[in-house]
């Protein structure tokens, strides 16, 4: 899957999908809303919260969301 491509198709606002709580909480509280990108079968976009709607994307295969994660959680221990 060529990433570059994502990049081409819509994804709608009623797509994402935003599975916050319990950080800090109001303007601090620190999580992305994330959408399956349609007719891309394991690719997504996610953007920070904070800006809603005028949040740029990152659109990521499912192989890079996982490596993005990895890198930001450490590996599993289910590994």
């Amino acid at each position: 899957m060529d990433t570059d491509d994502l990049y081409w198709v819509e994804v709608p606002e009623t797509a994402f999908r935003t599975p916050c709580g319990g950080n800090i909480g109001g303007s601090l509280e620190s999580c992305v809303s994330f959408a399956d990108i349609p007719g891309e079968p394991g690719a997504y976009a996610i953007r920070d919260t904070k800006l809603g709607a005028a949040s740029p994307t990152l659109r990521f295969s499912a192989a890079e969301m996982t490596d993005f994660v990895t890198a930001i959680t450490g590996p599993s221990d289910n590994a």
